[in-house]
C-alpha cells in the first residue's frame, strides 16, 4: 500500500483497495486509517474524510479486517456514531471488548445501546466505568436481575439513593440481589431497615406456620432480633443520617418505646435524644442542651410529651447518669461498666423509685439490655421476688 497516500485523500484509491485489493492491502489500509482516526492532533477534516471508508471496513466480509479495525478504534476518543454502532453490532468477540473499553461511547449512545442491545451488551455496559446516572437508572428500572447484579458488582460507579430504593423494590424477593445490596457500603440505611423488618416478618410467619415454639415466645424472639438489628443500624449512622432515620422509623411504626429503651440501655443517647425530640416536637438543639446539662425535670417533661411509658423514665435517667460518669473512661471499659452502673443507679440512687417499681424496671432491663447486663438484672429481679 506504499502507493496509497492518506494525506492526499484520494478516496477512490481507498475504494479500489476495498473492492479489489489483497488481504494485506486491506490490512495496511485498516491500520493506517484506524491510527489516523485515533490521532486527535490530526485535523478534523482529515478524520471526517475517512469516515465513509472506515464504515466500509467496519462491515467488511473478512472478519479479520473488522476485528483489526475494532482493536485499533477502541482507543479513539471520538468516533462517528455510525461507526461506533457498526462495531457494536458485530459479532460478540469483536463488539463486546470494544464496548467495554471505548471512550467514544457517550451518555446518549450508552442509553441507545442499553435500549436496543441484547443482554450480553447490557452486561458489558453495566460493568463499565463512569456510567452516567441516566444509564444506571435505565438498568435499575428495566434490565433483568443478572444485569442489575453486574451493576452492583461494579465498584467503579456510584449508585444514588433513589436507584438503591428502586433495586430493593424490584428485587426484594431475589436473595442474590438482596445479598449484594447489603454488601454495599453506601446502601441507604433505610433500605437496611426495611430489609431487617421484612426478614423478621418472614421468620415470624415461618415460626407461626411450623409451630416450632409457642406464639407468645415467638413474638418476643422476633421483636428482640428485629430491634437489636435496628439498633445496630442506627448505631452505625452518621449524625445527618440519624436525623433522617428517626422520622422514617416513626412513619413505619418502628420507633417503639422498647427500641428507645434498648438504645438507652446500650448507651446510645444520641438515638434516645433524637427520638424524644421528634416524638415530643421539641427542637433538637434544645433537647441536646437538656441532655448535656442533665436537666432531669426538663427531659422528663419532653419524655412525657413523647408519649413514652412514664414508669420507664428512670431507665433514661439512669442511662444518662451512667453515661456522664463514664465519659472519661476508655471506651472498652466504659462499655463493660455501663450496664452494671445503670442497674446500680436504678437500685440505689433514686429515692422516689419504690421496691415494686424497681422490680418492674429490672424486668425491663433484663429483657432489653445486652447479655451481661441482662444476667445481672435477672438475678436481682429474682432476689426481689424472693424478698417479697
Amino acid at each position: 500500500m506504499s502507493d496509497v497516500s492518506i494525506k492526499a485523500f484520494n478516496t477512490s484509491i481507498f475504494d479500489r483497495v476495498l473492492d479489489g485489493g489483497s488481504f494485506e492491502e486491506k490490512r495496511n489500509l485498516t491500520e493506517q486509517l484506524g491510527l489516523l482516526a485515533c490521532d486527535m492532533e490530526s485535523a478534523r477534516v482529515e478524520r471526517d474524510a475517512i469516515v465513509p471508508t472506515l464504515l466500509r471496513l467496519a462491515v467488511d466480509p473478512i472478519k479479520g479486517i473488522r476485528s483489526l479495525l475494532a482493536s485499533i478504534l477502541v482507543h479513539a476518543v471520538e468516533l462517528h456514531p455510525d461507526l461506533v454502532f457498526s462495531i457494536i453490532a458485530d459479532d460478540e468477540d469483536i463488539s463486546l471488548p470494544f464496548l467495554a473499553e471505548t471512550p467514544a461511547l457517550d451518555r446518549l449512545r450508552t442509553l441507545a445501546v442499553l435500549k436496543v442491545g441484547d443482554k450480553a451488551r447490557q452486561l458489558v455496559l453495566a460493568s463499565r466505568e463512569g456510567l452516567a446516572d441516566e444509564a444506571i437508572k435505565y438498568i435499575v428500572e428495566n434490565c433483568d436481575s443478572e444485569v442489575c447484579s453486574a451493576l452492583l458488582d461494579n465498584e467503579k460507579i456510584e449508585v444514588n439513593t433513589q436507584n438503591y430504593r428502586r433495586l430493593y423494590v424490584r428485587f426484594r424477593d431475589v436473595p442474590e440481589i438482596i445479598e449484594q445490596l447489603l454488601d454495599r457500603h453506601d446502601l441507604p440505611l433505610e433500605v437496611r431497615i426495611l430489609q431487617a423488618k421484612r426478614a423478621s416478618n418472614n421468620v415470624h410467619k415461618l415460626m407461626a406456620e411450623r409451630g416450632w415454639i409457642p406464639a407468645n415466645d415467638a413474638e418476643e424472639i422476633i421483636v428482640d432480633a428485629e430491634e437489636t438489628t435496628l439498633l445496630k443500624i442506627l448505631s452505625s449512622a452518621k449524625q445527618n443520617e440519624l436525623d433522617g432515620l428517626i422520622p422514617f422509623l416513626s412513619s413505619k411504626n418502628l420507633l417503639t418505646p422498647s427500641l428507645i429503651l434498648r438504645a438507652a440501655l446500650s448507651n446510645k443517647l444520641a438515638i434516645v435524644s433524637r427520638a424524644i425530640a421528634y416524638l415530643s416536637s421539641t427542637p433538637m438543639v434544645k433537647l441536646e442542651r437538656m441532655f448535656a446539662d442533665n436537666a432531669v425535670m426538663a427531659i422528663k417533661s419532653s419524655y412525657n410529651k413523647a408519649g413514652l411509658p412514664k414508669s420507664c423514665f428512670h431507665i433514661i435517667r439512669a442511662a444518662l447518669d451512667a453515661s456522664n460518669e463514664l465519659k472519661e473512661v476508655p471506651d472498652r471499659l466504659a462499655k463493660q461498666q455501663f450496664g452494671p452502673r445503670l442497674v446500680e443507679y436504678l437500685m440505689t440512687r433514686y429515692s422516689s423509685v419504690s421496691a415494686q417499681d424497681k422490680s418492674m424496671l429490672l424486668e425491663i432491663v433484663g429483657r432489653l439490655s445486652d447479655e451481661n447486663t441482662r444476667a445481672l438484672a435477672r438475678r436481682l429481679a429474682e432476689q426481689f421476688k424472693l424478698a417479697a
